[in-house]
């Protein structure tokens, strides 16, 4: 689903971008508590208007960003604000059906996307398949309280049905195969998870 006005609005705000690179990214390192792993390939799903691209270069040290979105719009902003950078590859895709091979990234990261996807269980496989045995996966996520509220429907578009809350996150990480490394939630309001794709495992079909 497609982000309505008002959050392309607060998605765009300098203000975002500025909690997004003092606060939040400082949060999802801390994630790594062994530090960082090196990381050749990374994917961002729902690049949005680019921040996490940077912050995944800059922050994660990836050596080269494949970021996708939905929305054609999005993608047009990102290629006029990365005009140029040999790093970066855009392209158009769907969460739940991703164009990559198996085992093609080093590490994913869904940055506040999956509470828009109405089948995010099908998007968290297609995560554990794209992923490289060892590979992490970097979550943060808005939950059914802070999007299933009289306000927050008023004012934004989600998803009505099957939102999800910090633990059947987890579980259904568990469920496609993934280890949780490391997590923390606000009030079951949000959180942030580190999961990891063990060595020799195989994507579900």
């Amino acid at each position: 689903m497609k982000l309505n006005k008002l959050e392309r609005y607060v998605v765009r705000h300098p203000l975002r971008q500025w909690l997004q690179q003092r606060l939040e990214q400082p949060l999802l390192l801390g994630l790594f508590e062994h530090g960082l792993p090196v990381v050749e390939h990374a994917l961002e799903i729902g690049c949005g208007f680019g921040q996490g691209i940077s912050m995944i270069h800059k922050g994660f040290g990836a050596s080269n960003v494949t970021a996708v979105d939905l929305d054609e719009e999005m993608l047009s902003y990102c290629a006029k604000r990365y005009v140029d950078v040999p790093w970066l590859t855009l392209a158009q895709a769907d969460a739940t059906t991703l164009p990559f091979a198996d085992s093609s990234f080093n590490l994913v990261c869904d940055f506040a996307v999956f509470h828009h996807v109405p089948d995010w269980q099908q998007a968290v496989s297609e995560v554990f398949r794209v992923l490289r045995p060892g590979g992490s996966f970097v979550i943060e996520e808005l939950y059914r309280a802070a999007i299933c509220n009289p306000v927050s429907r008023r004012l934004f578009e989600h998803p009505p049905q099957n939102r999800f809350n910090h633990r059947e996150m987890h579980d259904c990480l568990r469920l496609a195969g993934f280890e949780i490394a490391k997590s923390h939630h606000v009030l079951g309001l949000a959180g942030v998870t580190l999961a990891i794709k063990p060595v020799g495992a195989n994507a579900i079909s």
